[in-house]
């Protein structure tokens, strides 16, 4: 039965119904990179910084394309952890370079298929962007009030 790799996309001849990786090298890289993952999620959350919906969509997305060790991955993810927890940048002006850069880092890639782990459509009108936006002009209008 032939099975495509886990680890590097290759397809294999399997030996048994449950192997997913074509070589002890792919099935350890696999592990090493799930244990490194958890350990992170696991690291934030000690500090609070539990990970947030639009990065963890968008570094599952990554993932599914290949590309979240890519220069243009981790910019993306950068981008989306900014995005997430924004301070007085521009939210439209990270917005915009998180969709160019997020479009540059899939090229090429298949479009993944949607899955119960990916968020509804970031086009909606309320998407996370546009809740982070309104929620900085209301702190900005209550400061302005204020002053």
């Amino acid at each position: 039965m032939d099975v495509k790799c886990g680890g590097c996309d290759q397809t294999f001849e399997a030996k048994t119904s449950r192997a997913q990786y074509c070589s002890t090298t792919c099935r350890s890289r696999a592990a090493r990179q799930r244990k490194a993952a958890a350990e992170s999620v696991e690291a934030d959350a000690e500090k609070g910084l539990a990970e947030h919906q639009l990065v963890r969509a968008t570094r599952l997305e990554l993932e599914k394309a290949g590309v979240v060790d890519t220069v243009e991955g981790q910019l993306t993810l950068q981008l989306a952890r900014k995005l997430a927890n924004p301070d007085e940048s521009g939210i439209s002006t990270l917005s915009k370079e998180f969709r160019a850069v997020r479009a540059e880092a899939l090229e090429g890639s298949p479009e993944p298929a949607p899955t119960g782990d990916t968020p509804p459509a970031v086009d909606r009108e309320d998407d996370e962007v546009t809740r982070a936006r309104r929620a900085r002009e209301q702190k900005l209008s209550a400061a302005a009030g204020r002053a």
